[in-house]
């Protein structure tokens, strides 16, 4: 029968590749509740219509990146290419966004129908920070921190940087988006064909192509900061003297824009020189007409999302913190019971240490060559012997190693001990 295979661009995590992960799961959690942010959960299936509205008809992500369908009522539904919409329905339609401030965390699949390549699956994990309701910088500033914070603990800090600009209100865009089409006019005949679609509607996406023939060009085009208000200067100029304040590098990128339509003022993106094009590791910024365009009230908001696999490339394996393993082998049948009141205790008291129970196995030869194949470190042996003179046998499996233990505090305190 013909094996199945995953679909091209989704992803399986072994459990080696799970250590990685759950060593940034666990940095980003601590951090992040550090604060105050609290965890939501929300499905990740939508309307279409929500990134529609949200992420803009004109985007890359509408038009050719989502996976789209249609339920058996007929409803076209999406699996979600971003989290932020997404957040800001639950937000809204829960009722939590009419309590005051929030602070909101949340981690899980998104899906969009790319080319893969290293960095970017059809399946990718990101691990993302909402905020709703603060009206000043002082939240795009902690946004910012939070991210230098975790990649400072991650030990990446030297493999990526800083970029930021401001993109304006979403006034200023409309003022900016004139200047665009006035420009980008005078050269028709040298754009793609979705530039020039985005040229009629949203010519502020032409900035964010990928066609490598168009550089130049959007190079020369107006620079955002000749559009923007005095507010959004001003603004943009604190966040700028305090992020120095803060000892926090960046770089101002003038055509950074980020790919989604509800961007207004901060945007920023942590890019990496070391995984190829798909170079963003982190991305966000604020966006504080979301709410309104998916039917709820105005609200301001700001957002960061990371990726978690681009992520990983940047990890050591050596600053994974190693759990140790330990096998028990009963010899006997008769010491099943030994074996089993003995993992139960060691679990219980070795928080570190990954145990396992051979059970009725007793081979001690086949046991010993599956426990070197998966690297344990420590067998742990019970016969006749060890029965009688209520000791231990430990293998140090790694050193080819036997200690002959003569209790089971005695064990225990050897166990603890161990590098």
């Amino acid at each position: 029968m013909k094996k199945i295979s995953k679909l091209r661009g989704m992803q399986d995590t072994a459990p080696n590749e799970t250590n990685k992960i759950n060593f940034v799961e666990k940095s980003f959690n601590e951090i992040s509740k550090s604060y105050g942010y609290q965890e939501v959960r929300f499905p990740i299936i939508e309307s279409t219509d929500l990134f529609k509205r949200s992420v803009g008809d004109q985007s890359d992500i509408v038009n050719k990146e989502m996976f789209t369908f249609e339920s058996k009522s007929g409803k076209s539904m999406t699996l979600r290419p971003e989290g932020t919409a997404g957040c800001m329905r639950m937000a809204i339609e829960t009722g939590i966004l009419d309590t005051g401030q929030q602070r909101l965390s949340y981690k899980g699949p998104m899906f969009r129908y790319e080319r893969p390549q290293k960095g970017r699956s059809r399946q990718f994990q990101q691990l993302s920070l909402e905020a709703y309701g603060f009206n000043d910088y002082s939240i795009d500033l902690e946004m910012l921190e939070i991210s230098n914070l975790l990649f400072e603990e991650l030990s990446v800090k030297k493999e990526i940087t800083l970029e930021i600009n401001s993109i304006g209100s979403q006034k200023d865009q409309q003022e900016y988006s004139r200047k665009l089409k006035g420009f980008f006019s005078k050269y028709k005949k040298d754009l793609d064909e979705d530039s020039l679609k985005r040229l009629e509607k949203n010519p502020l996406r032409i900035l964010d192509s990928k066609n490598q023939d168009l550089i130049n060009l959007i190079e020369e085009a107006p620079k955002i900061d000749q559009s923007i208000s005095k507010e959004s200067q001003e603004n943009f100029s604190l966040i700028k003297d305090y992020l120095e304040d803060l000892g926090i590098q960046y770089k101002e990128n003038p055509l950074l824009v980020r790919g989604l339509d509800y961007y207004n003022d901060l945007v920023f993106e942590w890019k990496s020189n070391s995984i190829g094009s798909q170079d963003t590791i982190c991305g966000g910024g604020r966006y504080d007409s979301l709410s309104k365009i998916i039917g709820g009230r105005e609200t301001n908001a700001i957002g960061l999302s990371i990726g978690l696999e681009r992520l990983c490339f940047l990890i050591e394996d050596s600053l994974i913190e190693d759990t140790k393993s330990l096998t028990i082998v009963s010899l006997e049948d008769t010491f099943f019971l030994d074996g089993l009141r003995l993992a139960s205790f060691l679990r219980k008291n070795l928080k570190k240490f990954s145990i396992q129970f051979s059970g009725k196995e007793k081979n001690l030869k086949t046991l010993l060559k599956r426990a070197n194949k998966k690297n344990i470190d420590f067998m742990v042996i019970i016969g006749r012997e060890e029965i009688k003179n209520n000791s231990y046998t430990l293998k140090k499996l790694s050193m080819n190693q036997e200690i002959k233990i003569d209790s089971l505090d005695s064990l225990l305190k050897y166990l603890k001990q161990t590098k």
